[in-house]
């Protein structure tokens, strides 16, 4: 299990209030919302630094076409 560290941030009032009245557990929701941001972050940068690789070889699948397009179909 991973190790957990408390941290401290600034949330409205109420919508904490109300969370707690619905029971919400905020470590859990704050965890999950947090993990999703820290990937889709990833994932953007992952594209920025990728982005003349992917732009490339999809020119290239257009003028060349695929590897399975030279080597034809299996027939049925």
């Amino acid at each position: 299990m991973r190790q957990k560290v408390s941290c401290n941030t600034t949330i409205n009032r109420e919508l904490i209030n109300e969370a707690k009245s619905l029971n919400i557990k905020l470590s859990e929701v704050f965890e999950s919302a947090l993990l999703l941001e820290v990937k889709a972050k990833k994932r953007d940068i992952w594209l920025k630094e990728n982005f003349k690789a992917i732009k490339e070889h999809n020119q290239k699948i257009l003028t060349q076409g695929t590897f399975s397009e030279k080597i034809g179909q299996f027939d049925d």
